[in-house]
């Protein structure tokens, strides 16, 4: 449960990184927007599946 929550973090971090490079935000001062967000996101969606799993788990 623990890698598949550190993957789907990673997952979305990298994801968000990769918008802010494509976009040309990471190199220069402005905040990157999309690695904050989908990090956030990402974690939230973690945190989703891990609770599903224990409830499904507890069943």
């Amino acid at each position: 449960m623990a890698f598949q929550m550190g993957l789907v973090i990673a997952l979305g971090t990298y994801g968000g990184y990769y918008l802010d490079v494509d976009a040309g935000r990471w190199s220069n001062d402005q905040t990157p927007w999309a690695t904050v967000v989908c990090s956030l996101l990402s974690t939230l969606l973690a945190l989703g599946l891990v609770v599903k799993q224990i409830l499904n788990d507890a069943k």
